[in-house]
């Protein structure tokens, strides 16, 4: 009997943790050569994208955070945007050293044309879904990461969406103990 018998057949369904990573890989792949035709990174799109959904000027650090960077990787990303005159730096009113961060019209340009190819992309990537399955896989992914940054052990905690009716685990726990 060799080696090969020996060993456990392989399982056919793999864990989801494992499928998640394989997606995410893939996702980066596409989104990183989506980006390139633009001279950004997948990172420099997602600060862009961050930039552009919050609608206001974000500091390093909350940019860091909404873009899940580190604040040393975003010091970067920032410093190459502004290079390249997609963002624009300007001095915080109360606080000498914060200098939060905007979109410049050519920067609005380029994620705009950026976001089509992401969204061509997407489109490819859910080709088989129905519509229905769509909605359903968004809000399964969104729990799962609600959930996750409710457990993670740095107590951080996800941001509320107020168009989300879905009350998140810490809130079903708070409604139990409130009922108890």
């Amino acid at each position: 009997m060799d080696h090969a018998d020996r060993e456990a057949p392989p399982n056919a369904n793999p864990r989801v943790s494992y499928a998640i990573a394989q997606l995410q890989q893939l996702v980066l792949a596409s989104v990183n050569e989506v980006a390139g035709r633009y001279n950004l990174t997948a990172l420099q799109f997602t600060t862009l994208s961050v930039l552009n959904h919050n609608g206001a000027p974000l500091s390093n650090s909350q940019l860091a955070r909404r873009s899940f960077m580190t604040a040393q990787s975003m010091h970067e990303v920032i410093n190459r945007l502004e290079g390249a005159g997609l963002i624009k730096r300007n001095a915080h009113p109360s606080h000498r050293r914060k200098r939060p961060a905007s979109l410049t019209p050519k920067g609005r340009r380029v994620l705009l044309a950026c976001e089509a190819g992401v969204a061509e992309f997407e489109e490819r990537m859910l080709q088989g879904f129905s519509r229905t399955e769509r909605t359903k896989f968004l809000a399964m992914l969104k729990s799962a990461v609600r959930t996750l940054r409710e457990d993670s052990s740095d107590g951080t905690k996800p941001a509320t969406n107020p168009t989300d009716p879905t009350p998140t685990p810490a809130a079903r726990r708070t409604q139990r103990q409130r009922a108890a």
